[in-house]
């Protein structure tokens, strides 16, 4: 599942080499951030933060308990090394 994670996640950036940025080229939320549909076990799909998944895919598999946000500030930045859990 992470693999497919990873595939999603890599044919829909574009990398910015000046800033390290990994920026999102999929669906964007009203509020500016990436989105995508992902498959759940639960809900069957769903729609999720694009920088939610990356961190899932690239970091660690379960986000339970954590906010990501990003340390570059940039709203459609995926890149998993710019993406910091902090305690809900």
């Amino acid at each position: 599942m992470k693999e497919q994670l990873q595939d999603k996640i890599m044919s829909r950036i574009i990398k910015d080499d000046d800033s390290g940025c990994w920026i999102w080229q999929g669906q964007i939320s009203n509020s500016g951030y990436g989105k995508l549909q992902i498959k759940d076990e639960v809900y069957g799909t769903k729609t999720e933060s694009a920088q939610v998944v990356s961190y899932m895919a690239f970091v660690e598999s379960s986000t339970e308990g954590k906010l990501i946000h990003t340390s570059c500030k940039n709203r459609l930045c995926v890149n998993p090394e710019h993406l910091v859990p902090h305690e809900k």
